[in-house]
């Protein structure tokens, strides 16, 4: 019995050292130097890594950094299928929402607007101007002080951002509005504007809705 588990150990020995022996080498190396690369999930390193692929087996990697698209690589040293060179280089793709935005602390905050006209005329100038940045209004009551855009969502090279307007009430005496501009960011292949779930809180603006708060302040705010 115990000459059989000496002989299981060695054979186990054996072929772990056999698999090792034939592991491939890999240097994976990003353009960007500071990119996180990730190997099966877990992080293995920024801008270059060396690894081990095992003979029989895969890994993957994907290399992330913020304002860039996310690269995936799957590496096999299998037989049948083509094996990685001593040396692989990722060039990262930039991600144009990032080009297109600007980092903002009012993303997806309240604004206090106190209005310095009658209530009637503050709300028919806050709709004017909303709507010189938002072609469709969602849904909008004087009455209540609320107002919200529709979603308008613009494509970039990978990613998704969509934005809108919500106003509301904030105290009638004295009178204040509350804005917000909400901006959301999804990297999910195949979100449409109505994937909620593939959208997260993005503390950016694109550009062309940074004017709007600003305005809003200047021409109806006191």
């Amino acid at each position: 019995m115990k000459r059989t588990f000496t002989v299981v150990v060695l054979a186990l020995f054996v072929t772990i050292l056999s698999t090792e022996a034939f592991a491939k080498k890999v240097k994976i190396s990003a353009s960007e130097q500071d990119a996180d690369i990730f190997v099966d999930g877990q992080l293995a390193g920024a801008g270059t890594v060396e690894l081990k692929i095992n003979k029989g087996t895969c890994v993957n990697i994907r290399i992330e950094k913020r304002g860039f698209m996310i690269e995936e690589r799957t590496l096999c040293h299998r037989k049948n299928q083509p094996k990685p060179g001593k040396s692989e280089f990722v060039r990262l793709t930039v991600d144009e929402a990032y080009t297109a935005s600007s980092n903002s602390d009012i993303a997806n905050v309240d604004i206090s607007i106190g209005p310095k006209q009658p209530e009637e005329e503050a709300w028919k100038l806050i709709s004017r101007i909303v709507t010189t940045y938002f072609d469709v209004i969602e849904t909008t009551d004087r009455e209540t002080g609320y107002l919200r855009t529709a979603w308008l969502a613009q494509n970039f090279n990978g990613s998704i951002v969509r934005s809108r307007c919500i106003i509301k009430l904030g105290n009638t005496n004295p009178l204040e509005y509350k804005v917000k501009m909400v901006s959301e960011y999804s990297n999910v292949k195949g979100a449409t504007v109505k994937s909620d779930e593939a959208f997260r809180e993005w503390g950016r603006i694109l550009r062309k809705f940074e004017g709007l708060i600003p305005e809003l302040q200047s021409r109806v705010g006191s």
